[in-house]
């Protein structure tokens, strides 16, 4: 599952049953990160919580010149 208009975003379920979220960096390589299903409803409530406060700091954020 791609997330809409994050290309370099998947999220998906692995062979072991958990949630993970895969994303790409130039620079970095991949990082997943894995959450137990029983975590989901959990980590979506969380992200849900803190999307206001991370975009209001998000669009105060000086960009970085590479």
């Amino acid at each position: 599952m791609r997330i809409k208009g994050q290309s370099d975003i998947d999220i998906f379920i692995s062979d072991g049953g958990y949630i993970c979220m895969k994303q790409r960096h130039d620079a970095e390589g991949e990082q997943v990160i894995e959450f137990a299903p029983a975590y989901g409803g959990k980590i979506a409530e969380a992200i849900g919580s803190l999307q206001d406060f991370a975009q209001t700091k998000f669009d105060k954020a000086v960009p970085v010149e590479d």
